[in-house]
């Protein structure tokens, strides 16, 4: 509290000095040297409360305060110095009050409420002092500075402007320096409460029961249920007695019942309807999800539906007392949650529809889990709502014991029960990653709980208990949720869902890129999914709706560190103004090709340097739009470049060289998409010029990115630069003898004869060379389309031969020359070697060999 003192005390000499500031500016406007402190108008701080004509001189004319001050209520629509004075007083009391000990929930929702009401009623009067300020200011530059010393004094009639120009100028300023110093004091008071709120939490969490296991306490019990029942029924049955038209309510209770009956019959139908599918495979999951999605709610409503009807109509009609209305609002909630939570489990689980199931797990895994999840939720509502009537009809402490404890013992059983509850998967299929961790935490607060019940902590105990039922079921609700959310982006590339079969109707989306939209659609909704989740699981833990919106507008709408504004909702907004305008960027791009290059006849490469341009430019624009949306000052964005400047010298420069590269590119238009080139050892054609590379793609249809600094670099070939015209050059030769006019006469009349060579320039032949077994000549031809090259020069090779076989020129071929060698000397060196061999062989060697030589005889072999 001390520390709220000071801050008090501070704000208030802030605001003081804020309103002695303006009224020495306003002074100031007035006179360019200061005035006496005795001469300043407004500053005691209190200038409505000033009702004087001054006297007129020529510094400070005399004008009418109170007029001035009744003028700007008026124009305010509200009695300015009243409201700031009932601000301070409605704060000063919550400030006091908040000093008391034993203050209850209600007394701190009181006093919330109250530092809310006041912050809104600030918003309110800044928003409507803002564009008279700005008036203000605009007028005052205007008028221009009053007349320096030693100058000739303005007109009368200017000088009584300007002064009640300064002065209203002056009210406004001190109206907005109000308002800045209640919302800083509302800030500091907020945080109070919320710390008080705390302290009390803990305590009243930590705080052990005496006499849990008490003989005394167990004994009153059989005697305080009937007491505690008496009073429930008298607590129902003074309500009904003091109704003034029972039969209504007597008549929506039939009606409830009957539209029951009628949602449960055709909900049944439709179900059976939803799961008639005649594949033995099974449906695929986003089909599952989809109709999960449709069964939960067609199961819940039967009973959800007529059960909140009947309680909105309950308590519209009829002024339910506050205790009757709690325990008609437990009992709704109650039936809610049993009937929804089985919906859901028997949705997820599906213990009599295998193929229909969402998780993957055995049947009875699924028929045990879907039980124990229905009677734990059961047992949690049935306890919640008989604790909360031993509460509301003031029953004993010791039948408060007797439901708190048994309670959270019998919820930590169903949940062990669940834990070990054996699931046997697939052996295709892998336990996710975070059962193991969760399976551990669940573990521990199980332990917790029974610890804390069987120790004496019994509101520990419950709360823990609650905690792990609800938080758990909220969770797992936000895991279904995302598990949807995957169905329903899987069913975007399948033709089988409504929303799969629409997009290439009516956006022309094909697969591919209906998977790549799949992807960011997918990450938006389950961002959407969790924010929306927090709220639910914040208030499980204590916290309030008021704070919960409060914490959120400040994340969306304002939140102020320091000095600068942190606004996620202005960054997600700019965040859709980037997409929106990159989205008009790509149109514009589209309709610019497509109703203006195109049809003005301008050349593909021309066009997409167009284009890429025009698609750059918007890029820009569009960016440039979304960080001046976010609030940031695009002045200050000098100062990051200044910084990237650094990083780019070190480690950005060939990025940068790059980007450069890329803009010669399209400026220069030295290469154009659908040109033929020859760059790094890679020819093809190039389809794509983009901001750090350019891709070729090569004739056997791979794609080669290849740097745009490259290009500027190193040598590059590019067949199609100035035109598409290439020559075609066909190597020939033919055998000696053969007379070379005929043969220059049969090439050139082929070569004109072709359709696809061009005349101009003409076609001609070369003798290159005499060689050893022909003589070589070449034919050059030229293409008028560079893509028809190589067809062309199959056609007149093809025509040549059939040319030169009617003409009877021979085009010579290799044959291969086969040598006889005389090894005579050889045998003759063999046998000087072995003469006693050579005369004892021969007789027998000769009639054998008819002569031969055995040397010969054996090189034969």
């Amino acid at each position: 509290m001390r520390r709220i003192a000071r801050t008090r005390i501070l704000l208030i000499a802030a605001v003081i000095l804020a309103i002695g500031l303006a009224g020495s500016w306003c002074a100031f406007a007035q006179s360019p040297k200061a005035a006496p402190a005795a001469e300043k108008p407004a500053a005691s701080g209190t200038p409505a409360a000033e009702n004087l004509t001054r006297a007129p001189d020529a510094a400070n004319p005399a004008i009418n305060t109170k007029d001035i001050v009744n003028r700007l209520n008026q124009e305010l629509g509200i009695d300015l110095q009243a409201t700031i004075a009932g601000w301070q007083q409605a704060l000063d009391q919550v400030e006091s009050d908040l000093g008391r000990e034993g203050l209850r929930y209600s007394d701190l929702n009181q006093y919330r409420d109250e530092l809310l009401r006041v912050r809104s009623q600030a918003a309110d009067v800044a928003g409507r002092l803002q564009p008279r300020l700005d008036a203000g200011k605009a007028q005052m530059k205007l008028l221009g500075p009053a007349p320096a010393a030693g100058q000739p004094p303005e007109p009368e009639q200017a000088a009584i402007a300007r002064a009640e120009l300064n002065y209203h100028f002056g009210l406004l300023l001190a109206g907005q320096a109000a308002a800045n110093s209640a919302n800083l004091r509302i800030d500091n008071l907020l945080n109070t409460v919320q710390e008080v709120r705390r302290k009390n939490f803990a305590s009243a969490l930590l705080q052990p029961i005496p006499g849990v296991y008490s003989y005394q306490t167990w004994a009153k019990v059989p005697q305080d249920v009937p007491v505690a029942v008496g009073k429930a029924h008298d607590l129902v049955a003074n309500w009904w007695n003091t109704l003034l038209d029972p039969e209504s309510l007597e008549h929506l209770a039939i009606g409830a019942l009957l539209g029951a009956l009628a949602l449960s019959l055709l909900s049944a139908r439709l179900v059976r309807r939803l799961h008639r599918r005649q594949d033995t495979a099974g449906p695929p999951f986003w089909q599952r999800a989809s109709v999960a999605a449709v069964v939960l709610v067609l199961r819940a409503l039967p009973v959800v539906g007529p059960v909140v009807f009947l309680y909105a109509m309950v308590s519209s009609i009829e002024a339910l007392p506050e205790r009757v209305d709690w325990l008609f609002y437990l009992t709704a909630q109650s039936i809610v949650i049993v009937f929804t939570v089985g919906a859901l489990a028997s949705v997820v689980f599906a213990p009599g529809a295998a193929r229909w199931r969402l998780v993957p797990i055995s049947d009875a895994a699924a028929a045990r889990l879907c039980g124990l999840v229905i009677l734990l939720a059961l047992v949690y509502s049935l306890t919640t709502l008989l604790y909360v009537i031993t509460r509301l009809v003031q029953a004993p402490f010791a039948l408060t014991i007797a439901v708190a404890l048994p309670s959270s013992l019998l919820l930590a059983g169903l949940v062990v029960a669940l834990l070990r509850t054996p699931i046997e998967r697939g052996s295709d299929t892998a336990p996710p990653k975070l059962l193991k961790p969760i399976r551990i935490a669940v573990w521990a607060i199980v332990g917790a709980i029974v610890v804390c019940a069987l120790t004496g902590y019994l509101a520990l105990a419950r709360f823990l208990a609650q905690q792990l039922v609800v938080t758990g079921s909220i969770l797992a609700v936000v895991y279904l949720l995302l598990l949807w959310v995957d169905g329903f982006t899987q069913g975007l590339s399948d033709d089988g869902t409504v929303v799969g079969a629409w997009l290439p109707k009516t956006a022309g989306l094909e697969p591919a890129r209906r998977e790549h939209l799949a992807l960011p659609i997918n990450l938006s909704l389950k961002f959407v999914v969790l924010i929306l989740a927090v709220p639910f699981i914040m208030l499980q833990w204590g916290y309030a709706w008021p704070d919960i919106r409060e914490w959120y507008w400040q994340l969306f709408f304002g939140l102020h560190i320091g000095n600068t504004e942190v606004t996620f909702g202005a960054l997600l907004a700019s965040i859709i103004v980037f997409g929106v305008g990159y989205a008009a960027a790509r149109l514009f791009q589209g309709w610019l090709d497509a109703q203006v290059l195109q049809p003005a006849g301008i050349s593909g490469g021309v066009r997409n340097s167009i284009r890429t341009g025009v698609g750059y430019v918007g890029i820009l624009i569009a960016a440039l739009v979304a960080v001046s949306y976010a609030g940031f000052n695009l002045s200050s964005i000098a100062i990051v470049a200044g910084a990237l400047s650094v990083g780019i010298g070190f480690g950005l420069q060939n990025l940068v060289n790059n980007f450069v590269s890329g803009l010669i590119l399209l400026v220069e238009r030295p290469i154009r998409v659908g040109d033929l080139v020859v760059v790094g050892g890679e020819e093809g054609y190039v389809r794509k010029i983009s901001v750090r590379s350019t891709e070729i793609e090569t004739f056997d249809r791979a794609n080669v990115l290849v740097p745009n600094s490259y290009f500027t670099a190193e040598k590059v070939k590019n067949w199609t630069f100035r035109n598409s015209v290439r020559r075609v050059a066909l190597p020939i030769g033919v055998a000696y003898g053969s007379d070379p006019h005929q043969v220059r006469a049969a090439l050139l009349n082929v070569a004109k004869e072709n359709p696809d060579v061009l005349t101009t320039p003409e076609p001609f032949v070369m003798l290159d060379d005499f060689a050893a077994t022909s003589i070589n000549f070449t034919l050059y031809a030229y293409v008028g389309d560079i893509t028809k090259a190589g067809g062309v020069r199959t056609e007149l090779a093809m025509a040549i031969l059939g040319a030169f076989k009617e003409a009877g020129i021979v085009i010579p071929f290799g044959q291969p020359d086969a040598t006889q060698l005389k090894l005579d000397w050889l045998r003759d060196m063999i046998g000087a070697a072995h003469p006693a061999e050579r005369h004892a062989g021969n007789g027998s060697r000769a009639s054998a060999n008819n002569g031969k030589a055995p040397a010969a005889e054996s090189l034969t072999r």
